[in-house]
């Protein structure tokens, strides 16, 4: 078990009641911090000159008028339909409010004086007291301490290699025969092996979204939504773990290999930027309990679209974010949160994998592609004969 999972396990009650404290300071800055932005907003509003325009409008505004204004103005999107699933597709469409790293964009909210907890402006932060639909009853500080013991002991029980058989690994690399004899396997049979490997890992990451606390509470289309839209970011962030800085190499099917091992896939640009993303994460050296808090944070964001029950979704992310907050000022390693990744980074590593498939299924017949894992298949590559994404 790890430092951080018996840290937060067996806890004396001086301890337990320090942790408690430090909460609630947190949960109280954020609401401070909330309050502070409705005012300033408000005070903005009242400030703003009415242009003479708009003051001869109002004049002559008849209720008619007015109610042809209302009729005209456009209402909120409509949701999608009732039991309709959302596309399967982990890149999020442009212009949805979805954050790569939800504790650093509060953190730079916060410095301005205008935090809007982890969910957006729409949506509410951490509540030590839960409403309708929240998670389980428990103070606060107890709710955040098992929330990060189960992200903790779920982050061990589905990471692969485990920690402390990764570095076995750092010697075991490719001979220049092995490297040649990938890059002359044909293009369709190296999509397929490096498909396994990815399905293997979402199908970890599955794993530990089921373990974390809260998680199987929420709908079940709730869930899909999340790990359709999260688990291939989980899977890129958790690829910094077998990354050797040393040799710009990653563990692959049991040894170290470089970007040039992957030739065959005929995408040298997205396994450039894939390799790029894990040096830069890699050196910033989170540790375990970092990069279990992190993945909980992509997968149980809030901002992802078509969430049914948004506020529950948020309530356990703003409950993550403190939890985040707490481990990096016990550690010291708050300045960690501005030199994260750039919050569109996995976003756009996501999209660029998709778009690959999608190239990849144009150049070959439909039964290649129709040999990828199924779940690989249903997230990246449906077949058009089954209905539109989503509806399976």
């Amino acid at each position: 078990m790890s430092r951080d999972a018996v840290k937060f396990g067996r806890m004396s009650k001086k301890q337990r009641d320090r942790l408690q404290a430090e909460v609630q300071e947190q949960l109280e800055k954020r609401e401070n911090r909330e309050k502070n932005r409705e005012n300033r907003e408000n005070r903005e509003h009242r400030e703003q000159p009415e242009t003479r325009e708009n003051r001869e409008k109002g004049e002559k505004w008849g209720k008619g008028e007015k109610r042809e204004q209302e009729q005209a103005a456009p209402g909120p999107p409509e949701p999608p339909p009732a039991g309709r699933c959302p596309p399967l597709s982990p890149a999020v469409p442009a212009g949805c409010p979805s954050r790569a790293w939800p504790a650093e964009e509060a953190t730079k909210r916060g410095q301005d004086g205008a935090s809007a907890g982890p969910a957006g402006p729409a949506g509410p932060g951490p509540s030590p007291h839960p409403g309708a639909g929240g998670v389980p009853e428990s103070p606060a500080g107890l709710e955040i301490e098992l929330l990060t013991q189960s992200v903790l002991l779920s982050h061990r029980a589905t990471c692969h290699p485990r920690a402390e058989d990764l570095e076995g690994h750092r010697w075991a690399t490719f001979s220049r025969e092995e490297i040649c004899a990938y890059q002359s396997q044909p293009m369709a049979e190296m999509w397929q092996r490096c498909a396994r490997r990815v399905t293997e890992a979402i199908e970890r990451v599955v794993e530990f979204a089921k373990r974390l606390r809260g998680f199987l509470e929420l709908s079940q289309h709730d869930q899909i939504v999340l790990l359709k839209a999260g688990a291939m970011e989980v899977v890129l962030l958790r690829m910094c773990r077998a990354f050797d800085a040393a040799t710009g190499t990653v563990l692959f099917e049991g040894k170290l290999a470089g970007p040039e091992l992957f030739r065959s896939l005929g995408c040298p640009e997205l396994v450039a930027s894939i390799f790029d993303f894990a040096r830069g994460l890699s050196a910033l050296r989170c540790s375990e309990s970092e990069l279990a808090l992190l993945s909980a944070l992509l997968l149980l964001n809030a901002g992802r679209p078509w969430l049914q029950d948004r506020p529950r979704v948020a309530r356990l992310q703003g409950h993550l974010d403190v939890a985040f907050r707490l481990l990096l000022r016990r550690t010291r390693r708050e300045g960690l949160l501005a030199r994260l990744p750039a919050p569109g980074r996995l976003r756009a590593l996501c999209s660029a994998h998709l778009e690959q498939v999608q190239a990849f299924r144009r150049l070959h017949p439909a039964g290649v592609s129709a040999a990828f894992p199924p779940l690989y298949r249903e997230l990246f590559a449906p077949d058009p004969a089954d209905g539109p994404a989503g509806t399976r």
